[in-house]
């Protein structure tokens, strides 16, 4: 692999070429940018390494990019220890895909110069692109949503002791307007809510009390509780399987909303415990969501923040997807003030 290493400390560029195995790597280290160009022109570099100064360092790279035969060249810079966000992000936008901080070390060192093998091989391993466009996300594409009646009932099967069975479709014996509980999820920053709703008749609710509560004369309000807390154990199935594939969703509190009024991408599944004593429909949907950006001083509870949250100095105050409780919007309309907008989903 060839590598042209443009650095104007001569201790610091030897040091590195000390570093790069000669075996692997054919480094060529010149302190000035003409010789950099030239060596560039002459052959085609895979990593064109280089010292990128505090002002300028965006401009050195466009030069550096520009460069005959430097079009396909993996461009890593070295910057100084503490460089400011302003530096980061003008090294990136003039075509400089890594960096790292001095003081170097060997071992990152070589770790850096060896990005570009691991990013072809990876990409080469891709075998369904879409799943990798992080332009907008679809939950519908993702396996715990395809999988989501068998996860449920694998919950619910641990949580009873005695198997689920699953079933495509609304179950026939369930007449719309039963009883149900919804658990809603929300994803504010792609402006996305997912809402789980188990549906119970008559013959579930008696199970319920009967193998959940050990009441079968247990009051309405017991009951309706108890199917609010298996909507919460289906949100959680869902919950913890798309956080394996990287997306994490805002749980908010089960209520007793109705499954009938279904306005987005939706899904249905029928779970019968073993033996077939009671059936229950479970009903995944997908809305859109319409954040909306207001004053600090307008927190409520249960918002979801769309973006981190951070004060003037660049602290995080408060992570994306936060739901807030009323302790906290509280907080935070008293330490930013009327004058501080922030991009929130609103209160489910």
């Amino acid at each position: 692999m060839r590598v042209i290493l443009l650095n104007d400390r001569r201790a610091e560029r030897d040091a590195m070429v000390r570093a790069l195995p000669p075996d692997t790597y054919h480094v060529e280290a010149m302190g000035d940018e003409h010789a950099a160009l030239t060596a560039i022109a002459r052959e085609a570099p895979q990593i064109v390494l280089f010292s990128a100064p505090p002002k300028g360092g965006s401009d050195l790279a466009r030069r550096l990019r520009g460069a005959e035969n430097a079009a396909d060249a993996y461009l890593l810079a070295i910057v100084e220890a503490t460089p400011t966000h302003r530096e980061i992000s003008s090294l990136i936008g003039a075509g400089v895909q890594d960096f790292m901080r001095r003081p170097f070390v060997e071992g990152e060192l070589i770790e850096r110069v060896k990005a570009p093998e691991r990013l072809l091989r990876w990409a080469r391993s891709i075998s369904q692109p879409r799943a990798f466009d992080f332009s907008a996300l679809d939950v519908s594409n993702l396996r715990a949503w395809r999988n989501l009646g068998q996860l449920v009932a694998d919950d619910f099967g641990g949580m009873a002791g005695r198997a689920f069975s699953v079933a495509a479709g609304w179950p026939a014996q369930i007449a719309p307007g039963a009883a149900s509980a919804t658990m809603p999820m929300t994803l504010a920053g792609d402006q996305l809510e997912v809402r789980l709703s188990l549906v119970a008749d008559a013959t579930a609710l008696a199970w319920v009390r009967e193998a959940l509560l050990l009441d079968a004369n247990a009051d309405e309000a017991a009951t309706r509780d108890a199917l609010r807390e298996l909507a919460n154990t289906a949100g959680g199935a869902f919950k913890r399987a798309a956080l394996s594939e990287h997306v994490t969703l805002t749980a908010g509190i089960p209520s007793d909303d109705s499954a009938a009024r279904l306005s987005g991408k939706h899904t249905a599944y029928s779970l019968t415990i073993e033996g077939g004593a009671c059936t229950f429909a479970l009903v995944g949907e997908i809305r859109s969501l319409h954040n909306v950006r207001i004053s600090a001083a307008k927190l409520e509870e249960g918002m979801v923040l769309a973006h981190d949250l951070r004060n003037e100095g660049g602290v995080l105050l408060v992570p994306a997807g936060s739901r807030l409780t009323s302790t906290s919007a509280i907080r935070l309309a008293l330490m930013l003030g009327p004058h501080y907008f922030v991009e929130v989903a609103p209160a489910a």
